[in-house]
């Protein structure tokens, strides 16, 4: 943009030029070329010396301003009137123009007063009263429609200049005038605040909404901030997802601020975290509900003469990052933050060396079955043994690696050393997949599968013995590149995951455009699952989500056993958190046993088998295959707890008596080809949560043969004597835990059931076998 300086010396330069002009025409010969050259002489040689400056400063522009007027009065005096007087008053519009872009509205208007009355004095000195009266009528007609325009446009082009065009809240330029005049009146009794908000996780925001959508949200927020400052605040956009807000005195807030700057900490966060709250939350774009959550890094300014909003930017970036790094909301800058992101730097430029230095480790944690606690696979985690600060958890190191091209080397590492160990496992007869996190940088890289390929054909190890692990926000930076990336791993037989799924934005229709064979659930929602019912259904919708979708669902983060069993009950198939182990150097792996000791099956003695096998066999006598009230009962079963197939059982010497079915035909089996017949030495229900990790049934024709039996659970029907003659039981060929509700339902059954054997026990007028041991030892 041309400077005052420049645009005056343009002013001075013209005009001694037209002055030359008119003063040696050959048309105007009664013009007073004397006066007129002598004017031009000054007008060219100001104009010299204004290029000449750096600077203007004020009182010199007023002065040449008023000298400019003055020469054009003059000129039009020397001009002695008519065509070359009017040529030379038009330069009064120089002067008002000039008025409109660079000063104030009064001192312009004082400007163009003087201008405009001197040469209208000097119009009626070389002009008859009537013409000169027209002539000016015309000059000031042409001078104020000129100088309303000048400054319409001075106004609107300073808007465009300081305003960010989608929000219509200050840009960065705007924002620099407004914190230069604020700083000079901060001191320690009226301190200033200066935040740096940024929306979490806005690339996948923008992404699954839409750009349109996505300027939506910054419209909002912008408007939500603008009424939360109403008074004694500003806000801007830096651009992207980058709000500033500026306090010139936060004091004036929170009055307690300016009692003791060094003990403040809470107290700016709180402030922050109520101006905050009130602004982000839920709202509709497109009848889409947005949650929105920020961070933020703040700067408390006590001395406002020695800092720049360049400066405060700097610091509040530092607070922003530590805060991200530290997962909190809100983080005040401090000293001691600097100090901390030099070491985060030197940390990475160290990280460089350790990957070739030997100093990394990989631990794994266990995924387990969800129903048989069985360890189906892994997870490398790496682990930094620095020289100087010990063992440290990804948490240290990663994030600084991911701000570079250190973290495509990282997870390169990892890979290879993950596949390596994972194929040491399956030649010592204990294959366990193993899931490997992938960097956004190298999910985008064009030659991923190829380099996956590589090295399992380096290692020896199957490809479906490996599941790379992307998270949503590695998804949604470049969902065209991602999407192909992952069809080709796929292609090449090797599966994938989409880690931490929850805490982003992926809407359903790319989850559905994405070739993923594992999803898993985010920490967060798992942790309160059990106390909060809106976190209990997120966890049970993406479970029926996932399995509608054909992928495997993963609950992380587990940390109990009421928890992991929530989630089998919801159907997950694998869990992984401290609940079963922490993560673990690769020697300890193997001796990990997640899976819970089942029980051994209590044995009867001949006589108390042949009591109970007995009595089961005369119940069968009497009572109807199809009996209508035990087949409501199995319905009943079916219904409530959602399987295929229910029944009631009664196990004699030699078969399984089956009842009222539901799900299948009724026939016999030979009693040691089911499950029931654990029952009758147990006193209460059993299940099994997947037969063909347990070693009792994996090997029995309706698991390994058809059809595919993996859930049972029984509860004991018992007769008066205390026998155990069968069961309620039901079946799923999907793997599943019974809820302790269900658990419940199945125990009432079985003593409705056996109330009905009872009955018919009664009717027929059968007495029980006399029990030939002690009933209580068959009740413990």
């Amino acid at each position: 943009m041309i400077s005052n300086r420049a645009t005056l010396a343009v002013f001075y330069g013209t005009g001694g030029l037209l002055l030359l002009l008119v003063a040696h025409s050959t048309a105007w010969r009664h013009v007073n070329t004397a006066l007129l050259d002598g004017l031009a002489g000054i007008t060219l040689s100001t104009a010299v010396l204004l290029s000449c400056l750096r600077q203007l400063r004020p009182a010199l522009m007023h002065v040449l301003l008023i000298t400019g007027s003055a020469v054009i009065a003059l000129a039009v005096r020397a001009a002695d009137g008519g065509i070359p007087s009017g040529a030379v008053s038009m330069f009064t519009v120089w002067v008002v123009v000039y008025g409109s872009l660079f000063l104030p509205r009064r001192q312009a208007a004082l400007h163009a007063v003087v201008a405009l009355g001197s040469t209208a004095i000097a119009l009626r000195l070389v002009e008859a009263t009537e013409s000169a009266l027209l002539h000016t009528a015309l000059l000031v007609a042409v001078v104020g429609t000129m100088g309303l325009v000048a400054g319409a446009l001075t106004r609107r082009t300073r808007v465009l200049s300081t305003t960010d065009p989608l929000t219509g809240l200050l840009n960065e330029v705007g924002l620099s005038h407004v914190v230069a005049g604020g700083l000079i009146a901060v001191d320690e009794c009226t301190p200033g605040l200066l935040l740096l908000i940024d929306i979490d996780h806005f690339g996948e925001l923008n992404q699954a909404l839409g750009r349109d959508g996505g300027d939506a949200v910054l419209q909002h927020l912008a408007r939500a901030y603008e009424r939360e400052l109403a008074e004694g605040g500003s806000i801007a956009r830096l651009g992207g997802d980058d709000f500033v807000v500026w306090l010139p005195s936060a004091a004036a807030l929170r009055p307690e601020l300016s009692r003791d700057l060094d003990g403040t900490s809470r107290e700016v966060e709180r402030l922050i975290t109520a101006i905050t709250a009130r602004a982000n939350g839920t709202f509709d774009i497109d009848d889409i509900a947005v949650e929105v959550d920020v961070t933020v890094g703040a700067v408390l300014v006590a001395e406002g003469r020695s800092a720049s909003l360049k400066t405060l930017l700097q610091r509040a970036d530092t607070a922003l990052r530590a805060a991200r790094q530290a997962d909190l909301p809100v983080r005040l800058w401090h000293p001691a933050l600097e100090a901390r992101t030099a070491e985060s730097l030197k940390l990475q430029a160290e990280l460089r060396c350790a990957i070739t230095d030997g100093q990394l480790r990989v631990h794994y944690q266990p995924l387990v079955d969800a129903h048989s606690r069985q360890m189906r696979g892994v997870e490398a985690l790496v682990r930094w043994q620095h020289p100087r600060l010990g063992l440290l958890t990804p948490a240290a190191f990663i994030p600084e690696a991911e701000r570079s091209s250190t973290i495509v080397a990282l997870t390169e590492w990892v890979l290879h050393e993950a596949v390596d160990q994972a194929a040491s496992w399956a030649r010592a007869g204990r294959p366990l997949r193993v899931s490997v996190n992938l960097s956004a940088r190298l999910l985008a890289h064009e030659g991923l599968a190829a380099y996956v390929e590589t090295q399992l054909r380096r290692s020896g190890l199957p490809p479906e013995l490996l599941m790379l692990e992307v998270t949503e926000s590695a998804v949604t930076a470049q969902p065209r590149r991602a999407a192909a990336a992952l069809a080709e791993l796929r292609s090449r037989g090797i599966c994938t995951a989409l880690d931490d799924f929850g805490t982003g934005y992926t809407s359903l229709a790319m989850l559905q455009d994405f070739p993923f064979d594992e999803l898993k659930v985010d920490r967060r929602f798992v942790a309160n699952a059990l106390n909060s019912a809106g976190d209990e259904a997120i966890v049970r919708a993406v479970a029926e989500l996932a399995h509608r979708m054909g992928f495997e669902v993963v609950g992380e983060g587990v940390e109990d056993e009421a928890t992991s069993r929530l989630l089998a009950g919801l159907g997950y198939d694998l869990l992984q958190g401290y609940h079963f182990s922490r993560p673990v150097p690769a020697v300890d792996v193997l001796a990990l046993d997640c899976a819970p000791t089942p029980q051994v099956a209590r044995t009867l003695t001949p006589a108390q088998e042949q009591a109970r096998a007995t009595s089961a066999d005369q119940h069968a006598t009497l009572i109807d295959n199809d009996d209508p009230i035990l087949r409501e009962l199995t319905a009943v079963a079916a219904r409530v707890i959602d399987v295929p197939v229910a029944m009631v059982t009664l196990i004699g010497k030699t078969e399984q008596h089956m009842l009222a079915p539901v799900g299948t035909d009724s026939f016999s089996m030979a009693r040691e080809d089911t499950f029931c017949h654990h029952v009758v030495n147990e006193s209460d229900l059993i299940q099994v949560p997947d037969t063909t990790a347990d070693v009792r049934f994996k090997g029995i024709p309706i698991v390994k043969s058809g059809p595919h039996i993996r859930f049972y659970a029984g509860a004991p029907i018992t007769d008066a004597a205390g026998h155990v003659l069968g069961t309620v039981c039901v079946l799923d060929q999907r793997p599943r835990t019974l809820s302790a509700v269900e658990a419940d339902v199945l125990r009432g059954l079985a003593r409705a059931a056996a109330a009905r054997l009872a009955s018919r026990v009664d009717a027929a007028s059968i007495q029980p076998l006399p029990d030939l041991v002690d009933a209580p030892s068959l009740a413990n």
